[in-house]
């Protein structure tokens, strides 16, 4: 079967301002497939860059990167002797040790290079497992479909398709979310999704396109209870998104949308981050209700 035909994220490149500076929302169509995969892949790259930031100020970091220089210079300084005042004695001491006072700021420099070429090390492979579960599953793992497959050609659920929403700008994707039903928790009188994926290209971040695609899930959340008979209509339902606990502003924007942390719990997938560094895993969620139409 002839694959069809991509529209590129073009993720390493401008946006083309030769285009229509229009913008709209698509479901997933063939001609998305691939740029669903790849942004799906990029915000978990965006993920693992602002861990790295994180870790790069976090006390511990900062802490263990002076307190090396500190102890070059307790150990390789000349002491000038009594003075009358504080300042003073600063005053000789620095004239006694300028080299060893270059030294700590290059001691400082090579242990906090050394620590975030390490550090960076470790949270590549968290990451890399999560991307390389995507990549495996044709995105099927977070869209509940064989992109491969989609972008082939061959059929697939609708309803599915509909669970995906993609933000064009310009002709290139840029954004996207998905959602699906986490059968487990759902009931009859209790419909639970979750979304699987969120985000958008880093220079929009602040744009107001997070808080667009939060409204859609939501939106189609109740769409969604609408079109499965098996859930009577117009009862609770619930929505469900993971976080990092160091992605401050998603959670600020999932809080202003009316969601609250269910549950925080060290992150699994690496116990040294999670103890030396206190990263978690955070569940947020919201519960809410549309009033079916009176006739």
């Amino acid at each position: 079967m002839v694959s069809i035909k991509q529209i590129d994220a073009h993720l390493n490149d401008p946006i083309d301002e030769d285009a229509p500076p229009t913008i709209y929302g698509t479901s997933l169509k063939p001609e998305f497939a691939n740029a669903s995969l790849n942004l799906a892949v990029d915000f978990i790259k965006q993920q693992c860059a602002l861990l790295n930031r994180h870790l790069f100020w976090h006390p511990l970091t900062v802490s263990t990167v002076i307190s090396c220089g500190l102890l070059y210079l307790a150990t390789q300084s000349n002491y000038p002797g009594h003075a009358n005042h504080v300042t003073g004695w600063l005053y000789q001491f620095m004239l006694m040790n300028k080299k060893e006072m270059v030294t700590c700021v290059l001691v400082w420099a090579i242990t906090g290079s050394t620590i975030i070429t390490l550090l960076s090390k470790i949270t590549e492979m968290v990451f890399k497992r999560k991307s390389k579960l995507i990549l495996d599953t044709n995105g099927q793992i977070i869209y509940g479909i064989d992109l491969k497959k989609l972008a082939s050609g061959e059929p697939q659920d609708e309803n599915l398709l509909d669970n995906t929403e993609i933000i064009v700008y310009r002709d290139t994707p840029i954004a996207v979310v998905s959602v699906l039903e986490n059968k487990p928790l759902s009931k009859k009188d209790a419909l639970v999704m979750g979304v699987s994926t969120i985000g958008c290209r880093r220079v929009y971040l602040k744009s107001g396109i997070l808080e667009d695609l939060i409204d859609w899930a939501l939106i189609r959340t109740k769409n969604y209870q609408k079109e499965h008979p098996q859930f009577k209509h117009g009862e609770s339902m619930k929505l469900l998104v993971d976080v990092y606990s160091f992605e401050n502003y998603t959670k600020k924007t999932l809080a202003k949308k009316g969601f609250s942390m269910i549950e925080s719990y060290k992150l699994p997938e690496n116990k040294f981050l999670a103890t030396m560094f206190g990263i978690k895993k955070e569940l947020w969620g919201i519960q809410f209700h549309f009033e079916p139409k009176k006739d």
